[in-house]
């Protein structure tokens, strides 16, 4: 039967689901049983396969330069985005089953399927994807709920004492956390002017040309679809090229649940949604707009201008998620308007030492060089 059709039969769906989590959890102990680990093998995955991206790539290509031999396993939807050194698998395949279960180290960002099973004579790493959000998650936001990661890792990663103490609540975890940054936050802290150059060329970025990132979350009601702007992108460029004297662009990048951002169709606005790495486009950014991604918490590392645009605030709390502090609290600039919005874009450099105060707020400990201890402490596990 075609499995788009089983989608729209719920019951099957959902029956069909059930077995290939209980089959899985009973092929990985087999599997291990069998084999058990290889001692050298590292299987990394970044949400779920959707890419050689975030955190575990970046440990992953430090853990290669530290330890060329270790044997390097990727989940991936896309193979091809693999570096040459490392053996991709299809996500959720047997083949990815199997490599989960015969793996020494195992560095996610994402939380694992509840079928999921860590052997003991495994070593779990959990970068996270955001370690200065807004939205409650796991445990905290779902107390009766069911997540394994917290009883199964042996490392946190975090860049902050509030990223630290979300490992505690919402994970409910009480082991090891290694707190000297996220990994993917290390070129944030030592911008390399050549490698901004090279991405702003490859955004097609002009130069002279500045370039606002606008990167707003998801709302459960488009998600799947194309993600409203919520104000007239055009208008925030027009203001800022008249407020700075410089021409500018938008990046506009939709969260991965959203298939793109729906704007005003101005020709100064690009679509950046399929870009790999955010990373990569907070480097090349002159200045971000968000809402309540914790993309806004990586960005103040750079000290450029901040704005979060909030003008469902009461709606998306009421009907999207919890929040872990009333935003009001939170010194980053805020909007609840255009209005609002438009008006502080007319003195964008007045936003800058807010950065500062927003990394005090969250106890900000990045320090550029956690991707490299983080790969240290695999490769003492791996002898």
């Amino acid at each position: 039967m075609n499995l788009n059709r089983i989608k729209r039969i719920p019951a099957l769906h959902r029956l069909l689901n059930a077995l290939r989590r209980e089959g899985g959890g009973r092929y990985m102990r087999l599997v291990h049983r069998v084999l058990g680990v290889k001692k050298d093998r590292v299987f990394f995955s970044s949400f779920i396969g959707r890419g050689f991206s975030d955190s575990p790539a970046r440990i992953c290509e430090a853990l290669h330069a530290l330890c060329p031999e270790a044997e390097l396993v990727w989940q991936l939807k896309r193979p091809e985005d693999a570096p040459d050194y490392v053996r991709a698998v299809k996500p959720r395949s047997l083949a990815a089953l199997r490599a989960i279960s015969t793996s020494r180290c195992l560095v996610d960002n994402f939380n694992r399927p509840n079928y999921m099973p860590k052997f003991d004579d495994q070593k779990y790493v959990q970068t996270w994807h955001g370690d200065r959000g807004f939205k409650k998650m796991l445990y905290d936001m779902e107390d009766g709920g069911f997540f394994p990661d917290g009883s199964q890792m042996d490392l946190g990663v975090s860049g902050s004492d509030f990223g630290t103490k979300n490992y505690r609540t919402a994970f409910r975890y009480e082991g090891e956390v290694m707190q000297l940054g996220i990994p993917r936050n290390d070129a944030l802290l030592n911008p390399d002017p050549a490698q901004i150059a090279r991405i702003r060329k490859a955004l097609g970025i002009p130069d002279g040309t500045k370039a606002l990132l606008y990167a707003p979350t998801f709302r459960d009601e488009t998600a799947g679809g194309e993600q409203p702007a919520g104000f007239r992108l055009g208008a925030a460029l027009d203001r800022l090229e008249a407020a700075t004297g410089a021409p500018w662009v938008c990046l506009a990048r939709a969260h991965s649940r959203n298939l793109r951002i729906h704007g005003d169709g101005d020709a100064r606005v690009r679509d950046v949604s399929k870009w790999p790495e955010t990373a990569e486009l907070l480097l090349a950014a002159d200045m971000l707009i968000s809402d309540y991604s914790s993309t806004a918490g990586d960005y103040v590392l750079l000290d450029r201008p901040v704005i979060l645009y909030q003008a469902d605030r009461a709606r998306f709390i009421h009907s999207n998620r919890q929040m872990y502090f009333d935003l009001r609290e939170c010194p980053y600039a805020c909007a609840e308007s255009e209005e609002e919005l438009l008006s502080l874009l007319d003195d964008i450099d007045a936003l800058v030492p807010r950065c500062a105060m927003v990394r005090d707020f969250y106890g900000v400990t990045e320090t550029g060089r956690s991707a490299e201890a983080v790969a240290r402490w695999i490769a003492n596990t791996l002898e």
